[in-house]
């Protein structure tokens, strides 16, 4: 590598025969899980979930600088704080840190509980309209997403279960707060295809 041309080197990087190594370059990674060290491939569904949690704290911490001091941004910063206590426990597999888990998953139920409460409107196809409750939504299907790959590690890491748990949670309490905050509600998929193409002529 040439002296007048230098990158910094990540922590976990090296130079051999004037090239960078990094851990990973070979596809495969060397990671924390559960409390074990554990060498899988980079596309791996513990690899996919840990970018799926991390993905999910950026597009919470986006709702959360956009729409601070209202709903959306006390929502978006449990939704945050979930992820980042999702994937600690990814890491260290421990009773005390699922402890946390659930302290933030009950802050979010209390959140919801309080926004919704007194709610009596319709259910069936919900459409955000609003820049809150996309922000919301964007939130939901994250989850999700999250959810359908902690599903993917059960057989292999029975632990999952713990975080498949608390993320179908997560996403349901936040697609009720789309109900309860102003989302407009169709009674049929072919009634919200009919409002979106209304809308366009």
């Amino acid at each position: 590598m040439s002296d007048n041309c230098r990158l910094p080197l990540f922590a976990d990087c090296k130079e051999v025969n004037d090239e960078v190594k990094c851990p990973g370059d070979g596809g495969y990674s060397v990671i924390p899980l559960f409390g074990k060290r554990v060498r899988v491939r980079k596309d791996s569904a513990p690899i996919r979930l840990m970018g799926c949690l991390d993905e999910l704290v950026n597009v919470a911490n986006n709702a959360r600088l956009s729409f601070d001091g209202n709903y959306a941004g006390r929502i978006a910063s449990i939704v945050m704080a979930l992820s980042m206590q999702l994937n600690a426990y990814l890491v260290q597999g421990t009773d005390d840190r699922l402890g946390k888990v659930k302290e933030v998953e009950d802050a979010l139920m209390s959140e919801i509980v309080s926004l919704c409460r007194g709610f009596r409107g319709p259910l069936g196809w919900v459409i955000a309209v609003t820049p809150e409750l996309q922000a919301i939504d964007s939130m939901r299907v994250k989850l999700r997403e999250c959810g359908r790959i902690a599903s993917s590690m059960l057989d292999d890491y029975p632990q999952s279960s713990n975080i498949i748990g608390v993320l179908n949670h997560a996403d349901k309490l936040v697609a009720q707060a789309i109900y309860c905050l102003g989302g407009r509600v169709f009674r049929s998929v072919d009634d919200a295809v009919e409002y979106l193409l209304n809308g366009i002529s």
